[in-house]
């Protein structure tokens, strides 16, 4: 059996996995086919088309034809009907699974498999889950009000795993979905959750939502777009320039020295909602000769009794939502080049494909860089 935990991106002492809580999470999604002519059951096709993604597949043909190599005793495990003319696991066609992932109830889906995500990843020392929001457009495909397909999403800076995602309607923006997206992010009671977000997100509506109705912190960045708001920051923390930061960092690679340093004091006499300290992160870029390349200054508020090390932790890492998340998304799977369009194919398929991201491999599964065997 294959252990569900190890699915999630948490290592584990041996190689079998076990797929009961993962056909568990995918039951709650609700079937959108009558009753009469179903050949096949919707938790077994969401299972078989989530580890086709895993091995590589980009699109639904693809799809269609990992899963016609699953082995038999992999669809024996993921629930396939017997089929006794053929004498073996049936399994479906490209057709079936097209329609069955365009008219799938998309946001039943995100909340099973971010729930089932969630149930089994860890948080950060001192109970904290840190999630990072941010949007990205999916470039190939568009929607019937002809406008292109973005989603929002949310994911846990620690392992770079998607535990939430929403659809953006056409004619809005990702800023107007960060309530109905945080309402997505599963967090049990005892969770100490911080979120993070760029400065497209540093908005009074925005910060009240996460600190006053969902009880989170958060580290919102201000910069042009907010011109009082960061003249305000400015003022209160550019004085501590002239003195030592209260955090340092210095790493080499690529090439390049990288520095950071930060300061921090109280946001006392900053008009923003909930704001309790204010930082000021400078990343300077050096060559191996020593010679200065760059110098760029963040601004920062939170809504936490953060140290320095806390902003210069959660500020850095909301940025692996690009390299973790997007750009895997982007360059690995194709995701711009996936054309899909129909109902609610294009998010689901995105669904699919957040299940992979983690910093510890999915080991004995049929995916990246392992072959599965012909049927």
């Amino acid at each position: 059996m294959y252990s569900t935990a190890a699915l999630a991106g948490v290592p584990q002492s041996g190689a079998e996995w076990d797929f009961a809580g993962l056909l568990k999470a995918l039951g709650t999604v609700p079937d959108p086919r009558k009753r009469r002519g179903r050949m096949y059951g919707l938790v077994f096709v969401l299972a078989a088309s989530l580890i086709a993604v895993l091995a590589g597949a980009s699109n639904f043909r693809q799809v269609a034809d990992h899963v016609a190599d699953l082995p038999q005793s992999l669809l024996s495990q993921l629930g396939a009907r017997w089929c006794y003319f053929r004498m073996i696991f049936a399994f479906p066609g490209e057709r079936t699974i097209r329609r069955l992932l365009c008219d799938v109830d998309a946001d039943a889906l995100d909340r099973a498999a971010g729930t089932w995500l969630r149930s089994n990843i860890g948080v950060d020392v001192g109970g904290v889950l840190a999630v990072a929001i941010d949007g990205k457009v999916l470039r190939g495909s568009w929607t019937d009000e002809n406008a292109q397909f973005t989603l929002f999403s949310a994911m846990v800076q620690k392992v770079g795993v998607t535990i939430a995602q929403v659809e953006v309607p056409a004619g809005t923006n990702e800023i107007t979905q960060v309530e109905s997206l945080l309402e997505a992010v599963p967090v049990a009671d005892a969770d100490k959750v911080v979120i993070t977000a760029d400065a497209a997100h540093t908005q009074r509506e925005t910060a009240r939502h996460i600190k006053d109705v969902r009880g989170f912190d958060y580290f919102l960045q201000v910069k042009g777009n907010q011109p009082n708001l960061l003249a305000a920051v400015f003022e209160k923390v550019s004085p501590l320039l002239k003195g030592d930061p209260g955090h340092s960092v210095t790493e080499r690679g690529h090439g390049r020295v990288n520095a950071w340093d930060t300061w921090v004091t109280d946001a006392a006499g900053i008009d923003f909602p909930c704001a309790v300290r204010a930082a000021c992160i400078r990343r300077k870029v050096f060559t191996f000769a020593g010679e200065c390349k760059s110098k760029e200054l963040a601004w920062i508020l939170s809504s936490a009794e953060a140290t320095a090390e806390d902003f210069h932790t959660y500020v850095r890492s909301h940025w692996g939502i690009e390299n973790k998340s997007h750009y895997v998304r982007d360059t690995t799977w194709s995701e711009d080049a996936h054309q899909a369009y129909a109902g609610n194919g294009p998010r689901v398929m995105a669904t699919l494909r957040n299940r992979k991201y983690s910093e510890v491999p999915w080991r004995g599964m049929p995916g990246r860089g392992v072959t599965v065997s012909p049927r």
